[in-house]
């Protein structure tokens, strides 16, 4: 027992030293930790000594340690020979200067604003295998161990344990070879097999993943290696999508097509270059289908994005009278068609005018353009004239700079206003309230849209189109002088800001609002001029 009393007594003192030199640096590694927690790239002193704070720690505690004991005999006993001390400091010489180099890679790239091209994973492979390079050399020249059979013993070993752990090295495996062939990253937008989402963390056994629903998956390297893999960020994040949807053959393709795109470009997320595009997929029995393709950058979020693209179709189609069909028999289809027909050619039913006559009434256009002028019997008629129409959130009502022929009463949501200016001014941003009228200098003045109205949330509008104005005006001799004068009064007062306006020729604007020009346009909607 005596015999391995020197062997216990220095395995004793390293060890010490190993916990010493942990316990002196847990201090500055934790605040370091904290000090560099979501910085991928943390700073050169700061990356420095928490990489080399433990090591020069146990090269310092061993220094002492040794020094002490050779001034002290209490600790002669105690101290290693100083041949094993050197080659303890070797080992630990050897880790320092790993460091050192790997740090200084990581910083000359991290000056060029390039990504370092050799993952984590493998760099720790890259060290360990080195280290233990240096631990057989040190074995070997240092200390004069023969390791011809540690090599041999570390063979068999290294065959036993290979076959025992089969499936963790093959994830191992697969984990370096994702790495070197960079087929996923973290961030990355992922589907592999059945399983989706962003790549949060690769390490040697194992990739994490968390879903759009914020769970997270846990896939071992080997089957993403052996599945079938999607990356939707790289090379580039741009992805097409497809929308498939349905009209009746009452409707001419053009027109659905035409409303097919406008729906895709009303949703933010949709890219404008490569436009969207809708084509003629099939003829059915009950209809015509369509596919509508369009790109984005989030094809993570297609379902939110896809619903919303629905949704602008939806009202889209409801606003232009497009019937999006479904599967029926032929006498059911018949009896269905000959009622939608019918009910197309009957006016409209007397209670839904009343009730459109009185929130026509409460509009500016009746209560403020002609306060006290028109009856309830003549507010009745234009109101058949006019057409509720919805819209959902976000939409665009019309933009500046856009031919107008109609205008809108705001029944029911909240709308936003934009007015773009030349030279530098500042947009004029403004909200829209309910019972507010849209639009109206376009239908008065002929002029382009002087705005860009976009819906805030689900509105209701009041249509009024050219034909329902000249009926309008045709209602009293005093309506056309009226309203020209109304109208030439607003330009005027807003004359700087309309001859500034973006979109909008200025010469045009300067012809166009003066009273006698507006009143021109009245007659010749009248058919008088």
């Amino acid at each position: 027992m005596d015999q391995y009393l020197p062997l216990i007594s220095e395995i004793a003192f390293f060890a010490a030293i190993l916990f010493l030199a942990l316990l002196a640096t847990i201090p500055v590694r934790r605040r370091l930790r904290q000090a560099c927690a979501g910085k991928p790239l943390p700073r050169l002193g700061a990356s420095l000594l928490r990489r080399l704070s433990f090591p020069l720690a146990t090269a310092a505690i061993t220094l002492l340690a040794f020094w002490a004991g050779r001034f002290f005999p209490a600790g002669a006993t105690i101290v290693p020979a100083a041949s094993h001390v050197a080659s303890w400091l070797v080992f630990f010489l050897a880790l320092i200067v790993l460091d050192l180099i790997e740090i200084a890679a990581l910083e000359i790239y991290n000056l060029r604003k390039r990504a370092f091209p050799v993952p984590l994973l493998l760099r720790n492979i890259i060290r360990f295998i080195i280290l233990l390079g240096v631990l057989f050399l040190i074995l070997r020249t240092g200390l004069g161990v023969d390791i011809s059979p540690l090599l041999a013993s570390t063979a068999l070993l290294t065959a036993v344990i290979g076959f025992a752990l089969q499936g963790v090295l093959g994830n191992l495996l697969s984990g370096m070879s994702l790495h070197l062939t960079k087929s996923l990253l973290p961030g990355d937008w992922v589907a592999i097999g059945s399983a989706e989402g962003q790549v949060l963390q690769t390490n040697w056994r194992e990739t994490r993943l968390r879903t759009p629903g914020g769970h997270l998956i846990v896939v071992p390297n080997s089957a993403v290696a052996s599945a079938e893999m999607r990356n939707f960020s790289s090379p580039t994040p741009l992805r097409r999508h497809n929308v498939y949807v349905g009209a009746s053959y009452s409707d001419a393709p053009a027109e659905v097509i035409a409303a097919l795109i406008e729906s895709a470009l009303e949703v933010p997320d949709v890219v404008r270059d490569p436009p969207p595009h809708a084509y003629v997929t099939e003829f059915k029995d009950f209809g015509i289908n369509y596919v509508l393709r369009f790109w984005t950058n989030r094809y993570w979020d297609r379902t939110s994005i896809e619903g919303n693209v629905s949704r602008m179709i939806w009202y889209k189609f409801k606003r232009r009278g497009i019937e999006i069909p479904f599967p029926m028999s032929d006498k059911l289809l018949s009896d269905f068609m000959e009622v939608v027909y019918t009910q197309r050619r009957l006016p409209a039913d007397d209670g839904a005018v009343r009730e459109i006559a009185r929130e026509f009434a409460k509009s500016d256009l009746v209560k403020t353009f002609l306060a006290g002028v028109l009856s309830p019997e003549e507010i009745e008629r234009i109101a058949r004239l006019l057409k509720r129409v919805p819209f959902t959130r976000g939409e665009t009502v019309f933009r500046q700079g856009e031919e107008g022929d109609n205008c809108y009463v705001v029944l029911s949501g909240k709308l936003e206003g934009r007015i773009e200016f030349e030279g530098g001014m500042p947009p004029q941003v403004f909200e829209i309230a309910p019972g507010a009228l849209i639009g109206e200098m376009s239908l008065l003045t002929g002029l382009p849209r002087t705005a860009t109205v976009k819906t805030l949330d689900e509105c209701v509008l009041l249509r009024m189109d050219q034909a329902a104005f000249a009926r309008l005006l045709a209602l009293k001799e005093e309506i056309p002088e009226l309203l020209s004068r109304v109208a030439a009064e607003r330009a005027a007062a807003n004359a700087t800001r309309l001859e500034n306006l973006k979109s909008v020729a200025r010469s045009r604007v300067e012809g166009t609002i003066r009273k006698e020009n507006i009143f021109r346009r009245f007659l010749s909607l009248l058919g008088r001029g």
